[in-house]
């Protein structure tokens, strides 16, 4: 019975030094990493907090990267969309000069050059990348060249709508080219006004006004037309959208007295001017805009009017009505580029916030992270202390337990 309990006793001490060691190891183990869970085991509930912290956080700084490539593309939009503002004001203070009564058939010609430089540099700005290969007025298709000028008019080779970084938030990695570029809207913004007149007529029609918005009645498919049946009377007919033609105001008194630069008589809540000396049949058609207009596509007009000055000579209504049209098309490009701007401004500011808040998350997942695996240096030490403590007296017991044999009794 003596034998069998001296074994136990040094089993029993040997087992209590080994677990003293093993603790005293992972105090020090704890102490050098500075972490208080290596291994799940150590702390399964810790370990999963950790874990679903460090998903967030993987999830944050991933919507941190795209929300960096989403702010570089839309500051070089917005960039872009300023340089497209100079360049159709520069445009629109040439057609100004090209309007002036001392302009002959070259200075005209020179403009007309001076406005296709500016069309070019319109196109390379609208084919502008953002520095990682991507064009960023390409919409949905932002890998390939959105717009190309084949000799009959830009066109447009990418896909509307844009590209979104994030299924989540509103990160846009590009603008939609052509609502931008090609989708302004024509006339004033309201209704469009133009003109069909003989080679000999020099009249021409005001882009208009809106006079009272309350009285408007002209609705899409419908159109006024306003036709000279004398060089000084005119009649006005509502056109519906079935190509029924109804008097304006009424048939009685639909026929109206001509003054060059005086309002078109009956139009409800619109004021539109015929200027100009009129032939018979001339005519001229008011309807509703349409958000059809291309920056290309009004400097082309333009540039067509004025450059073929030397071998068509254009009359003065022809001109005026060119110059006219085209400050008329190129105020509606402008507005449109800066509503354009506007919006990848409000981008910019929408993701500023977005930074602060995805910062903060991330900040919050570390800190609970933290909170879950890592080590207080102060408790660790302790803890080491104790474990070392622990450790010298299973030591010491066990060396006393090992003297206490038979052999070592009869020895001594």
């Amino acid at each position: 019975m003596s034998r069998i309990a001296s074994a136990l006793n040094q089993q029993s001490g040997l087992l209590s030094l080994s677990r003293r060691q093993e603790e005293l190891s992972k105090a020090q183990e704890r102490m050098v990493s500075g972490k208080r869970i290596d291994r799940a085991s150590d702390d399964p509930a810790g370990a999963a907090r950790a874990e679903r912290a460090l998903a967030d956080q993987t999830r944050s700084e991933g919507l941190l990267r795209t929300l960096g490539a989403s702010r570089n593309a839309m500051t070089v939009a917005e960039s872009s969309i300023g340089n497209a503002v100079d360049l159709v004001q520069t445009a629109r203070e040439t057609l100004v000069e090209a309007g002036s009564g001392t302009m002959n058939d070259a200075d005209r010609a020179l403009l007309a050059d001076r406005l296709k430089q500016l069309k070019g540099q319109l196109v390379s700005v609208a084919n502008t990348q953002d520095g990682t290969g991507h064009y960023v007025f390409g919409g949905q298709g932002n890998d390939r060249v959105p717009f190309t000028d084949a000799g009959v008019g830009v066109e447009y080779q990418g896909t509307s709508g844009k590209a979104a970084g994030s299924l989540s938030e509103d990160l846009p990695m590009s603008v939609d080219g052509e609502a931008l570029w090609l989708k302004a809207r024509t006339g004033n913004g309201v209704f469009e006004t133009d003109r069909q007149v003989a080679s000999g007529s020099t009249a021409w029609v005001s882009a208009g006004q809106v006079s009272d918005p309350a009285a408007l009645t002209l609705t899409d498919g419908q159109r006024y037309e306003v036709t000279f049946s004398t060089p000084t009377r005119y009649s006005v007919n509502l056109i519906g959208s079935d190509g029924s033609s109804t008097p304006v105001p009424d048939a009685a008194s639909n026929s109206h007295d001509y003054a060059s630069g005086t309002p078109i008589a009956g139009l409800p809540g619109m004021s539109v001017n015929i200027t100009g000396t009129a032939t018979t049949g001339d005519k001229f058609t008011i309807e509703p805009s349409s958000p059809g207009l291309s920056v290309f596509g009004a400097l082309d007009r333009v540039i067509d009017v004025l450059g073929s000055s030397a071998t068509v000579p254009p009359n003065a209504g022809d001109q005026a009505q060119a110059v006219n049209r085209g400050l008329r098309d190129l105020d509606q490009v402008l507005a449109n580029l800066q509503v354009g701007r506007s919006h990848a401004g409000e981008s910019l500011n929408q993701m500023d916030g977005l930074d602060q808040r995805t910062q903060t998350q991330v900040l919050s997942d570390k800190v609970t992270r933290s909170d879950a695996v890592d080590l207080d240096m102060a408790q660790g030490i302790s803890d080491f202390s104790t474990k070392q403590t622990a450790y010298q007296a299973a030591l010491q017991s066990y060396s006393m337990v090992r003297k206490l044999s038979l052999f070592d009794y009869i020895s001594n």
